[in-house]
C-alpha cells in the first residue's frame, strides 16, 4: 500500500515537472524569436517564382498559337526543331517533353493562382489573360498609379522576331537582380528530367510575343507565391534556432542524469522501456532522437513564423488556433523531455545492472537463440509423430525436400550449411503444416457459408474467427446485405417503372388527346368564328400544359443523371421567397390562402444557384396552391442558424393524406391519386433534386393532414 501510494505521488510530481518544463521552454519562444529575427527579403526575386514565370512563357505562347491556328498543337511541334525527328529515341523525347509542358501548365493553374498574366502576339490581336486589369498598359510605362497601388510586383517580357528576349518595366524588385536571374534560364536547363542530355537537340525560340506578369498586393489564394511572401516576412537565423534547441536538449539530458535512479524508475512507462530488448530500444530512442531534433525545430520555427500546422495555422478561428498551437507545442516538448528522461533512466539501469548481465538478459539475439533451442526440441517431437498417410503432409514434405536440396546446394560451400538447412526445413514443415491445417478448416467454413448463399439463403451467419479469411467473411456479409438491398431495390424499381409508364402515359396523353380532338373540330368549315377562337384557346392551353410536362420531365431526367451545372452566386433567400410570393399572389388569392411569413429581419445570404433556388421555392408554393385546403393558413418560416439556414413550409391538405413522405417525392407522384389537379407530379422531385445538388437536405413530414416541407441549406 505504501509503495503504491509512493509511486502514485512520484508520477504526479513527475507529470507536473514535465508540464512546467514544457511550458517554460514554450515561454522562451518570444525571446528566441527576437534574437533570431532577420530583416525581411524581397519575395519576388525568388528563383522558383522566376523560373515558373519563364516556364509559363512557353505554356502561354503555345496557347496563343493554338488560338491563331484554330487547332490543338503539341509542344514538340512548336519548340523542337523538325530535323530532330531523325533521332532514334525521338518518340521518347517528344513524349517526355510534352509531359513536361503539361506539368508546367498545371503548375501555373494550381500552384501560381495568385499570378496575373497577359500574353499576346505582337503582330495580331490574339491574347490570353486571367485578369480584368489592364496589364497591357504596363508595357509602355511603370507610371501607372492605379496598377501600382494594386500590384506588389510586375514585369514585362518581350520576344522580338528573332527570339531575342528583353525584360522591362520591373516594379517591386531590383531590376538588375531580375534581369540577371532571368538571363540564366534556358529551355534545356528548366526541364526537370534528363531526357535532353543529347546536346544536338535544338529548340525553336518564342518570337514576336509579349508577356506581362503581375502579383497583386492582396493575395487571394494559398499557393507557392503566398508561401514565399509569408516566408520573406519571417526570416530567422536557423543557426541560432538550432543552437538554442541543442542547448535545451543537452540541458534536459544533464538534468535527467541528475535524478536518482531509485526515484526515476517509478515514473510511468520507464519500467516498460527497461524490459524491452536492447535492439528495439535502440530503434525507439533512435527514432526519438530524430523526433526530438526535427520535431523541436519544426515546433519552434513554424510557431514563431506563424505557420504551425499549415500556412494559416489550423484555420479554425484565431482564438482557437492560438490555444491549439500552444497546447501542441507544449505537448511536443512534453514528449521530447519524457523521451530524454526515459533514455537517462535506461542508461542508469544498464550501468546499475552491469553491462554483461544486462546484455545477457536483454539482447534480442540471445532470446531468439534460446527460443530456437526450445523450438528444436518441439521439432524433434513433431517430426516423430508425422502422419505420412495424410496427402497434405506428403505435399508439404515434397516441397520441403526440394527446398532442402536447393538450400543444400547453395550452402555446400559452408561446412555447417547442411545442418542449418535441416533445422530450417524442419521448422518450415511445422509452420506449413499448422498453417495449411488451419487454412483448410477455416476455408471449409467459408465455403459452406458461400454455398448456402448461392442456394438463396441470405441469412447465413458466420460466428467463427476465420483468421486469414476474416476480410472475406466481412466481404461476404457485405455481399449478403448487398443482395438483400438489390432484391428490394429491384422490386421497388419494377414497381416504379410500371407506375412511371402509367403516369407518364396518362399525363401526356390527356392534353395530347384534347389537342387532336380540337384540331379535328377546327377542320369543320361550318363552325363559327367564336367557336374557332374557343378551340384555338383550348389547344393553346393544352399545348402549354404539354410543354410544361415535357420540360419538367427533362429537368427530372437531368437531375437523375447528375447532369446539373450550377452557377453559384450570393442570394438573399428571404428576398427571393418574398419575390416568388408576389409573383404567385394571383394564384394564392384565388385559392383563398392566408400566407403567414416568419422571416429574419436581416438579409440571409447564401451562395446558391439563383435559377434553381427560385424553382425550388416556386415549386413548393405552387404545390401549396394546388393541394392546400381552401381558406386555410400556410406558414412559411426561414430560420438562420450558425452553420445552416432552415426553410419550413406548412399547410393543411385539402385531400386526406393517405401517402407516406417518401412516396410523394417520387417522380409523377401526386397528393391526389385521381390525378385531376394541375401539375406534373414532378414538382417535389425537382425541388428535392435541386436542394440536394446544392449540398442541402430536403425532408417531408406528415402529421394527420398537416403537410410539412423542411429544407436545410448549409452556409
Amino acid at each position: 500500500m505504501k509503495n503504491n501510494k509512493k509511486s502514485y505521488v512520484t508520477n504526479i510530481l513527475a507529470f507536473i515537472i514535465l508540464i512546467i518544463m514544457s511550458i517554460g521552454i514554450f515561454s522562451l519562444y518570444p525571446k528566441i524569436k527576437e534574437v533570431a529575427k532577420e530583416e525581411p527579403s524581397v519575395p519576388y526575386e525568388n528563383y522558383e517564382i522566376l523560373r515558373s514565370i519563364y516556364r509559363s512563357n512557353y505554356v502561354l505562347y503555345k496557347d496563343i498559337l493554338e488560338q491563331g491556328n484554330g487547332e490543338n498543337l503539341t509542344g514538340d511541334k512548336i519548340y523542337i526543331k523538325s530535323n530532330e525527328a531523325n533521332l532514334n529515341n525521338y518518340d521518347d523525347i517528344k513524349s517526355n517533353f510534352n509531359n513536361s509542358l503539361d506539368s508546367w501548365k498545371e503548375d501555373l493553374n494550381y500552384n501560381y493562382m495568385n499570378l496575373n498574366y497577359l500574353a499576346y502576339n505582337n503582330d495580331t490581336s490574339i491574347n490570353k489573360t486571367n485578369t480584368d486589369n489592364d496589364l497591357r498598359s504596363l508595357v509602355e510605362s511603370t507610371e501607372n498609379e492605379k496598377l501600382n497601388n494594386k500590384y506588389a510586383f510586375y514585369m514585362v517580357i518581350n520576344y522580338d522576331g528573332n527570339g531575342g528576349v528583353s525584360v522591362n518595366n520591373i516594379f517591386g524588385a531590383d531590376d538588375y537582380t531580375i534581369r540577371n536571374r532571368f538571363s540564366e534560364f534556358t529551355m534545356r536547363d528548366t526541364l526537370d528530367n534528363n531526357m535532353l542530355d543529347n546536346k544536338n537537340i535544338k529548340f525553336n525560340p518564342i518570337k514576336n510575343a509579349t508577356f506581362v506578369y503581375g502579383i497583386p498586393k492582396d493575395l487571394k489564394y494559398s499557393d507557392n507565391i503566398s508561401a514565399v511572401v509569408d516566408q520573406s516576412q519571417n526570416n530567422y537565423n536557423n543557426r541560432i534556432l538550432i543552437t538554442t534547441i541543442m542547448t535545451i536538449l543537452f540541458g534536459t539530458l544533464i538534468l535527467g542524469l541528475m535524478i536518482p535512479y531509485r526515484k526515476g524508475n517509478h515514473v510511468f512507462g520507464v519500467k516498460t522501456f527497461l524490459k524491452i530488448p536492447f535492439e528495439i530500444n535502440c530503434i525507439i530512442f533512435g527514432v526519438g532522437a530524430v523526433f526530438s531534433g526535427s520535431g523541436s525545430f519544426y515546433a519552434l520555427s513554424s510557431t514563431i513564423q506563424g505557420s504551425f500546422g499549415n500556412r494559416n495555422s489550423f484555420g479554425i478561428s484565431p482564438e482557437l488556433d492560438f490555444w491549439l498551437i500552444n497546447i501542441a507545442n507544449i505537448l511536443i516538448w512534453f514528449i521530447i523531455i519524457y523521451l530524454i528522461f526515459a533514455g537517462d533512466m535506461l542508461l542508469k539501469h544498464i550501468f546499475n545492472t552491469g553491462l554483461v548481465k544486462y546484455f545477457k538478459e536483454n539482447l534480442l539475439i540471445i532470446k531468439i537463440i534460446k527460443s530456437l533451442k526450445k523450438g528444436s526440441d518441439n521439432l524433434i517431437y513433431y517430426i516423430e509423430h508425422i502422419d505420412l498417410t495424410d496427402k497434405s503432409n506428403k505435399v508439404i514434405i515434397k516441397v520441403l525436400v526440394i527446398n532442402f536440396l536447393v538450400i543444400s546446394v547453395i550452402s555446400i560451400i559452408w561446412f555447417f550449411g547442411i545442418i542449418a538447412s535441416l533445422i530450417y526445413t524442419g521448422v518450415l514443415f511445422i509452420l506449413l503444416r499448422k498453417y495449411v491445417d488451419n487454412i483448410k478448416e477455416k476455408f471449409g467454413i467459408l465455403l459452406n457459408a458461400t454455398n448456402k448463399i448461392a442456394d438463396g439463403n441470405l441469412d447465413v451467419e458466420i460466428n467463427e474467427d476465420l483468421g486469414l479469411f476474416n476480410p472475406f467473411k466481412e466481404e461476404l456479409k457485405m455481399i449478403q446485405k448487398g443482395f438483400k438491398k438489390a432484391v428490394n431495390e429491384e422490386v421497388k424499381s419494377q414497381r416504379m417503372k410500371t407506375e412511371l409508364i402509367s403516369n407518364v402515359s396518362h399525363d401526356l396523353k390527356t392534353p395530347l388527346t384534347s389537342i387532336i380532338t380540337y384540331i379535328d373540330l377546327l377542320k369543320n368549315n361550318n363552325i363559327t368564328d367564336e367557336e374557332r377562337k374557343s378551340y384555338i384557346d383550348t389547344i393553346d392551353k393544352k399545348s402549354q400544359r404539354l410543354k410544361f410536362l415535357i420540360e419538367d420531365l427533362f429537368e427530372v431526367s437531368k437531375a437523375t443523371s447528375g447532369d446539373i451545372k450550377l452557377n453559384l452566386v450570393n442570394i438573399d433567400i428571404v428576398e427571393l421567397m418574398r419575390q416568388i410570393e408576389i409573383e404567385l399572389n394571383d394564384k394564392i388569392s384565388a385559392s383563398n390562402l392566408n400566407i403567414r411569413n416568419n422571416f429574419p429581419d436581416n438579409k440571409v445570404i447564401l451562395k446558391l444557384d439563383s435559377q434553381k433556388t427560385f424553382r425550388i421555392f416556386e415549386n413548393l408554393l405552387i404545390n401549396v396552391v394546388n393541394y392546400a385546403m381552401e381558406g386555410s393558413r400556410v406558414y412559411v418560416d426561414i430560420m438562420e442558424n450558425e452553420t445552416s439556414v432552415e426553410i419550413t413550409i406548412k399547410n393543411m391538405s385539402a385531400e386526406e393524406i393517405n401517402f407516406n413522405a417518401f412516396d410523394i417525392v417520387e417522380r409523377f407522384e401526386r397528393g391526389d391519386k385521381s390525378r385531376n389537379s394541375e401539375g406534373s407530379g414532378l414538382g417535389l422531385a425537382i425541388a428535392k433534386s435541386f436542394v440536394e445538388v446544392q449540398g442541402g437536405t430536403f425532408d417531408i413530414e406528415v402529421d394527420g393532414d398537416l403537410f410539412k416541407v423542411i429544407i436545410i441549406l448549409k452556409k
